[in-house]
């Protein structure tokens, strides 16, 4: 077995990245309570910019602790803090959310925040400069990559449903990066490409991949997750090895490995061993892995998965190609026809390969139908707005966005009635953005509405 060879092998270090490394100051202003969730820490220079706020049990004023800052997409800094605190209870990592990083916000401002939330952290608490790590979802996935790519100290990325973003230069300082994303997220294969670009470039990197939707990572994914950032921070000796650690981690997957073999499936022993090497590099000999993963790659059930990979991910890219250039040409009763047909191939039960590339497509035509309607919303092109709504209610009918969409665009025609009954129909589509909803200036003539005020009282 694989784990006999690994977990008695002389510990071979691998230093692929390099990261400044500089004393943490100490508490400043308020104390805080280990263990305990703080949903807003305002930064001492700048209370306009806050973040949500875990401390482990483990935290120590004299004892630099690692670091987890966190960005989601619309800015909710404890969403991904209520997601990650229990493993990091367990481990001993501080993490951060920030409550201002958001979609659509210039990379100039959300580096700044980043700036400032890391200055706010370093003053109040022990940080552990060399195990810095990032992570966020979608469009805070695309934060996180860029500050990466133009701050130095950071060790690590953790990137889940988009990529790195389109910065046109090196980065400032290496760092590891760890890719996750869903089967069905209109990003995969994004991220299958990613991955094979840092392959090729040498980085330390993998990609984790779950079975959902674009959407932050199962709570039962995050273990994983902090695996990686634990290994990666002995790999750069930011933390003390634990070796005991490193051989349940290699022990776990071995067995694993083992009952895919008694399955037949090949593909999947391939896949863990490939999960074992780029976790266990820099930690312990990974040759024997690379030998297995080597032989399992001329076996015909390996050949003949990967062929179908590569074929799916193709189709993938020509669906794209034909459907997603359609949204402003093609009538209602055409997108109509298309989306029966689209919504039904992806529900074959029968072939979930074939499945999951459609159940992407139509998360590819979500999200461009939603800039479609944002943009025409914001250009006050109302004629197109219903266009681009209708289609979007069509291509992802259970997303709340098109009727909070909808919702705008009869504030705009004036047409309280409307108002409230796409309100209505986003709060039963799971429309829980009350705060968005009432900053929103095309709402405000509305808000003081009985049926409305009802609706928001009542969420």
């Amino acid at each position: 077995m694989i784990k006999q060879v690994l977990s008695g092998a002389s510990l071979v270090i691998i230093l692929l990245l390099s990261v400044s490394c500089v004393s943490g100051r100490q508490n400043v202003g308020q104390d805080f309570n280990n263990s305990k969730v703080y949903p807003s820490v305002k930064c001492l220079a700048d209370t306009n910019v806050s973040y949500a706020l875990f401390l482990p049990p483990q935290y120590e004023k004299g004892k630099p602790c690692p670091l987890l800052i966190l960005f989601d997409s619309h800015g909710d800094g404890l969403l991904p803090v209520n997601l990650f605190n229990a493993e990091a209870a367990k481990i001993g990592f501080i993490i951060a959310g920030s409550n201002n990083s958001k979609n659509g916000l210039p990379t100039e401002q959300t580096t700044d925040f980043y700036r400032k939330m890391l200055a706010d952290l370093t003053a109040r608490f022990n940080i552990e400069k060399r195990a810095v790590y990032l992570c966020g979802f979608s469009g805070g996935s695309r934060v996180a990559g860029a500050v990466a790519i133009t701050e130095a100290g950071i060790a690590g990325v953790v990137g889940c449903g988009a990529g790195l973003p389109n910065i046109n230069q090196k980065p400032v300082s290496a760092f590891s990066y760890l890719a996750v994303v869903g089967n069905q997220d209109f990003n995969y294969t994004e991220m299958q490409q990613l991955d094979e670009s840092l392959e090729q470039a040498g980085y330390q990197h993998y990609l984790l991949v779950f079975d959902g939707i674009h959407q932050w990572p199962p709570k039962e994914l995050i273990p994983d997750i902090f695996t990686w950032i634990r290994f990666d921070a002995m790999r750069q000796k930011a933390i003390p090895e634990q070796r005991a650690d490193i051989n349940t981690f290699i022990e776990k997957n071995d067995k694993l490995a083992s009952s895919f073999e008694a399955e037949g499936k090949l593909h999947l022993q391939q896949e863990t061993y490939i999960k074992m090497l780029h976790y266990l590099q820099g930690l312990t000999d990974v040759a024997p892995l690379q030998a297995e993963i080597k032989r399992l790659s001329t076996e015909k059930e390996v050949i003949e998965f990967s062929n179908q990979k590569r074929e799916m991910l193709e189709l993938e890219q020509k669906l794209q190609q034909e459907y997603l250039p359609q949204i402003p040409i093609q009538s209602i009763e055409w997108w109509t026809k298309s989306t029966f047909r689209l919504h039904s191939l992806s529900e074959q039960q029968n072939n979930p390969s074939i499945s999951q590339v459609y159940k992407r497509l139509l998360g590819s035509l979500s999200m461009s139908s939603y800039m479609y309607c944002n943009n025409a919303l914001k250009q006050h092109d109302l004629t197109a707005a219903s266009q681009f709504i209708e289609i979007y209610r069509l291509v992802d009918p259970t997303n709340a966005e098109h009727r909070y969409m909808a919702a705008k665009l009869a504030a705009m025609n004036h047409n309280v009635d409307a108002v409230f009954n796409a309100l209505k129909q986003a709060f039963d589509l799971g429309f829980k953005d009350i705060n968005r909803l009432k900053s929103d200036p095309d709402f405000k003539p509305y808000l003081g509405d009985e049926r409305i005020q009802k609706l928001i009282k009542t969420q």
